[in-house]
């Protein structure tokens, strides 16, 4: 059984093009009112909200299939950057709670 997203039973290769996913994904957000956004988007999105939530770089790397941590880490150093001043901030009020 295939276990792809985007199945066509009618294609070579079993799958649509990204082309063709972007625009059924675009018509259905825009059915829905839906302010469209695509798959690539949905990619970064997706491993955007894992690292916010506190999944580790190690995972998000290999749940992307980068090759590499290093590839994540440049794609995704804005998050991180964020991550690491609310981890200061933890650092500060535990080191603070600490004191009173």
């Amino acid at each position: 059984m295939n276990q792809l997203v985007f199945y066509s039973p009618e294609s070579k290769y079993q799958v649509i093009s990204n082309t063709n996913a972007n625009k059924l994904l675009k018509k259905t957000l825009l059915e829905l009112d839906i302010e469209p956004i695509t798959v690539h988007g949905l990619r970064h999105t997706h491993a955007s909200v894992l690292l916010y939530k506190n999944a580790s770089i190690y995972y998000v790397s290999e749940r992307l299939g980068h090759g590499d941590i290093e590839n994540t880490l440049k794609e995704y150093t804005h998050v991180l950057k964020e991550l690491r001043l609310r981890d200061e901030q933890l650092a500060i009020n535990t080191f603070e709670e600490m004191i009173v």
